[in-house]
């Protein structure tokens, strides 16, 4: 199954649906990253476990969302979101902390890929 990605719908798709059969969200990331299942969610996101299409064995990965719009100063989350994805890209492999896959901006919500 498939999560719907918009924070609004909670709806759970088959696998090969490209597009939310309720709300018409794209169901993939950068047509790449495919939400499995909801780990958790909060006021400002949620974290979902998903696969990685564009990858030849398709290993898991996280997905955290993060909707801006929902803080009060919207700028300053996405300042944040940003050095937080340049200082994981920095930090590289450790095993302490999840490696950075991918970061972007996608529907008006910020990525990390983990």
């Amino acid at each position: 199954m498939i999560d719907c990605l918009n924070p609004a719908c909670h709806q759970a798709n088959p696998e090969s649906a490209t597009v939310c059969k309720h709300c018409q969200t794209a169901l993939r990331l950068c047509d790449r990253y495919r939400p499995t299942h909801l780990l958790g969610q909060g006021g400002f996101g949620r974290t979902f476990l998903a696969v990685d299409e564009g990858q030849a064995n398709h290993p898991a990965c996280v997905i955290k969302q993060v909707w801006p719009s929902q803080f009060p100063d919207p700028d300053k989350i996405i300042e944040l979101f940003h050095q937080e994805a340049q200082l994981l890209k920095e930090l590289g492999h450790h095993s302490q902390i999840p490696q950075l896959l991918a970061s972007f901006e996608q529907d008006n919500k910020l990525y990390l890929i983990q």
